[in-house]
């Protein structure tokens, strides 16, 4: 049964179209190795002067190479670098057996490590970005890194059965669940955007709501809180892009302002212990 959950979440699309496109991008194309020894590749789209960078992780039945128009449009629109990776087992140039929950958190550190290590970029200049399943990889890697400035989490899935078949088959198929988003996110210390659709039938809406909620629940929210994004009349496919791509940037500026205020009160405080 594990396998067939695995199997519905991660319906990889055809590789050709997509190895073809990437391998277009040679001067933003790079391979990592994860820690399970799979060899993926990642999309580097640098903008001159931005202050941040946003790792992207995208949803089931797409891949990297499907997703670079958006991409192209994510770091026009929102004014930021943008990496993008693969999941292992299948997805347009990655290797590796079979895709899994464990590979995508594989493949979101080496993300991460080449970002933070490789190109010096300070975890208060990082921002995940998950869509639907990539939201999983998203939610988990930011429970784990408190410094990163903030996630960004497009209809999002409490757990893999959660949003399947609902919260109390969650209980009882529990060693089967993956993705338990809805155990993680109330230990991320960083501000999070959430953007649903209401009439999303694929991962309902009440999944978006629900993790919401459990950030309510962070001792510290009050500081963190920034308003979730319900958009009536849409679902899981046709959420209106520049809408979407209007509240990220608005939710970066967001991050910013947070950050230059805090560099200030860091700057006063030292003067005033140096007089």
């Amino acid at each position: 049964m594990g396998a067939i959950v695995s199997a519905i979440a991660f319906p990889n699309p055809p590789r050709d179209i997509s190895a073809h496109a990437l391998r277009s991008r040679q001067n933003q194309l790079v391979f990592l190795n994860t820690q399970g020894g799979d060899r993926i590749p990642v999309i580097h789209i640098k903008r001159p002067n931005a202050k941040f960078t946003v790792i992207y992780s995208h949803g089931n039945a797409e891949d990297v190479g499907l997703s670079l128009p958006y991409l192209d449009l994510l770091s026009e629109r929102c004014n930021c670098s943008v990496l993008a990776y693969e999941y292992p087992g299948g997805y347009s140039l990655s290797e590796g057996s079979e895709p899994s929950e464990e590979g995508t958190y594989q493949a979101i550190n080496a993300a991460y490590h080449y970002v933070s290590d490789v190109l010096d970029v300070d975890a208060g200049n990082i921002v995940l970005f998950g869509r639907s399943l990539g939201t999983g990889p998203s939610v988990d890697l930011g429970a784990r890194t408190p410094g990163v400035a903030g996630i960004i989490l497009q209809s999002p899935l409490e757990s893999g059965i959660r949003c399947a078949i609902g919260r109390f088959s969650s209980c009882t198929l529990y060693p089967l669940d993956i993705f338990r988003s809805y155990q993680k996110i109330d230990s991320i210390k960083c501000p999070v955007l959430i953007m649903h659709g209401v009439e999303d039938e694929v991962v309902p809406c009440d999944n978006g709501k629900a993790l919401y909620e459990a950030l309510e629940t962070r001792p510290n929210h009050k500081d963190l809180h920034y308003d979730p994004v319900w958009i009536e009349g849409r679902g899981h496919n046709d959420m209106p892009e520049m809408e979407c791509l209007d509240h990220c940037r608005r939710f970066m500026a967001f991050l910013k302002g947070k950050s230059e205020v805090a560099a200030s009160l860091t700057s006063n405080a030292s003067s005033a212990a140096g007089r």
